[in-house]
């Protein structure tokens, strides 16, 4: 089955029978989804009738799953056609929980999860944004269907500062996105880095007689079995416990350029080698993010969109995990942050979003932004 696209495209409607149908097998390149999360509220966006008025305000999307006759049929279609892993990890799900609203959401995940990791390139990989609600019965659900070799991160991503909520509880100010790859021996990632702090350059950091500003980094690392590594070079053995973390014709290069410390009888020191700042790109990003803030009300790019996600988070997930030009899919929309990042970043992008009242909001987006017009830039089905 061919993909029912070849640009940049807008679907509006259901995303299970749109993936189901219009999706060729692996042919996207990155998804990001920021599904409902079960959350058992309706959420509204506000739109601006005209001059003189006050905003009103418009159903975004309903975030609760009644158990229903559709829910029944669905659960028990799955549990007579999924995999195996699937079929138990369903019923252990309706057995412990019941047929109740987070067990209904869960239903409603699974065959959309199921499609997602079909149209995955092997190179692809899938971050799913939730929070704390149903996170953990997420992951299990994407163990079942990604495997669980292919479980890369669990991020948290702190979203805001502190709550006053602390009556019953600690303040929630986090949400999580599961990281899995398609296959994890030919997943595309790309390390991100932040710029390192004030303080981290005045602890870590000096300067040479020129000026360079430098660090001094270990040459060995953790023995950890085996004997590579464990050599004697230039009088220097490591201990027992580490090994040198290059070959040795590695650390003659770098003694040549001079850049590796000596002790006084002129052996090389293990934390040693000479580095110099403007040759280190950063501090890589690891799996908690404190350093991107919500979209806050009076952030240039709040659009009124009740779960809005900041432009930075979904540009950071692009860099890591796709390259310019690669096919990117976020199937739950939402008010259109992931197909922003990817024009921004040179990425062809597919939306999907079953809300007929955002399509105003993505397309205006997208001009004002980037000058796009609907069915000349893009396509709208």
């Amino acid at each position: 089955m061919p993909n029912l696209f070849t640009k940049n495209t807008l679907f509006y409607g259901d995303n299970l029978p749109i993936l189901q149908e219009c999706f060729s097998t692996e042919s996207i390149d990155l998804i990001y989804l920021d599904p409902p999360f079960n959350s058992k509220r309706d959420y509204m966006v506000f739109k601006e009738e005209g001059e003189g008025e006050n905003p009103a305000p418009l159903q975004a999307f309903k975030d609760t799953w009644p158990w229903d006759a559709a829910t029944q049929a669905t659960f028990e279609d799955l549990c007579l056609n999924a995999s195996l892993p699937l079929k138990k990890l369903l019923q252990t799900f309706y057995d412990l929980l019941g047929p109740k609203q987070l067990t209904a959401y869960l239903v409603m995940m699974t065959p959309r999860l199921v499609e997602l990791h079909r149209i995955l390139k092997p190179t692809g990989s899938l971050y799913l944004h939730c929070d704390p609600t149903a996170s953990h019965y997420l992951k299990l659900l994407l163990d079942a269907i990604f495997g669980t070799k292919n479980f890369r991160n669990e991020i948290v991503w702190k979203r805001t500062s502190a709550h006053n909520n602390t009556k019953t509880g600690f303040g929630k100010i986090h949400d999580r996105l599961l990281y899995y790859a398609k296959d994890i021996r030919l997943v595309c990632f790309k390390p991100v880095f932040e710029a390192y702090k004030p303080a981290y350059l005045a602890a870590e950091f000096k300067q040479d007689e020129q000026g360079r500003w430098y660090k001094v980094e270990n040459l060995t690392a953790p023995a950890s079995g085996g004997t590579g590594g464990k050599f004697c070079f230039r009088g220097r053995t490591p201990g027992p416990s580490r090994r040198w973390s290059m070959k040795e014709e590695e650390l003659e290069r770098l003694w040549q350029a001079g850049r590796i410390k000596k002790d006084q009888e002129g052996r090389p020191l293990l934390r040693g080698q000479i580095v110099y700042l403007e040759e280190k790109k950063g501090r890589p990003i690891q799996d908690w993010w404190d350093d991107l803030r919500r979209v806050g009300n009076t952030a240039k790019e709040r659009l009124g969109y009740p779960t809005q996600k900041p432009l930075a988070l979904l540009e950071r997930i692009l860099q890591a995990s796709s390259n310019a030009g690669a096919w990117v899919l976020d199937p739950f929309c939402g008010c259109g942050t992931t197909l922003v990042a990817a024009q921004k970043l040179q990425r062809n992008w597919v939306g999907i979003e079953l809300n007929l009242q955002t399509a105003a909001l993505h397309q205006k987006r997208l001009e004002d932004l980037f000058g796009l017009f609907p069915q000349r830039d893009y396509e709208v089905k």
